[in-house]
């Protein structure tokens, strides 16, 4: 694991009969796998380490090489990129024996990062030179309520395949456009979308697509205070048989 997301990097392809060097990353938030940049070795049967370290591995024969590597950017077991919307008046601090040290914790809810109300969760990691072991990370929470004139416009983006059947597209970008702006999201991994915005901003254009799919595209005005649903049932673009 590195950055939030589980990495995979080389292997055997083809029924185990070739070898690669090939890496992909899965975001668990939109059940979606990206391309990683290929490893400098091509091996199997290599082992890991927290962040996206690799060692050993072999080419085929009982022999396993002295190859290790990192992929730059993903050096931490978790996502530690700072949080935009929280902050400490201080980085770094010397405590003496029986001395307490007071640290101040800042919310910002008026960054561009935060586009919605909602619940919003990091944590604040510690790191001390001590032979007591780990400090744990102080959990943090803000809560972000919506402004009176705002409205709230969510849904569930489907798609229905040549069976007929069925069912959420993770993924799925959903692009809304305003009087003033244009946003664009992404479904997570039950298809589903949410965003917030001012009332006054209506009528909306809302643009459900992806790969494989038809577009579809629906006008909405939301109201302040409410919530609009607004679904997209997506067919195939080609032809079933």
């Amino acid at each position: 694991m590195a950055a939030g997301k589980l990495l995979v990097s080389g292997g055997v392809t083809n029924r185990s009969t070739t070898l690669t060097n090939q890496g992909f990353a899965h975001d668990p938030g939109s059940d979606t796998w990206t391309a990683l940049p290929n490893s400098n070795s091509t091996l199997f049967r290599g082992g890991s380490a927290c962040g996206f370290y690799k060692i050993g591995g072999s080419t085929g024969n009982r022999y396993a090489t002295k190859n290790s590597e990192l992929l730059p950017g993903y050096d931490q077991c978790a996502d530690t990129t700072d949080i935009p919307w929280l902050s400490v008046d201080r980085t770094e601090v010397t405590i003496q024996p029986g001395e307490s040290v007071e640290v101040n914790v800042n919310f910002n809810a008026n960054i561009a990062e935060i586009a919605r109300p909602g619940t919003f969760t990091a944590q604040l990691s510690i790191g001390a030179k001590t032979p007591y072991g780990a400090i744990p990370s102080v959990p943090v929470t803000l809560v972000v309520d919506a402004p009176k004139t705002w409205g709230k416009i969510s849904g569930t983006v489907t798609g229905a395949g040549c069976t007929g059947t069925s069912a959420p597209l993770a993924g799925a970008t959903v692009q809304i456009t305003s009087k003033t702006a244009s946003c664009t999201l992404k479904t997570d991994r039950n298809g589903q979308y949410a965003f917030w915005l001012d009332a006054k901003e209506s009528p909306l254009t809302v643009i459900a697509a992806k790969d494989g799919w038809v577009p579809q595209t629906q006008s909405v005005k939301i109201t302040a205070g409410k919530a609009t649903t607004i679904g997209f049932s997506l067919k195939p673009d080609h032809t079933c048989t």
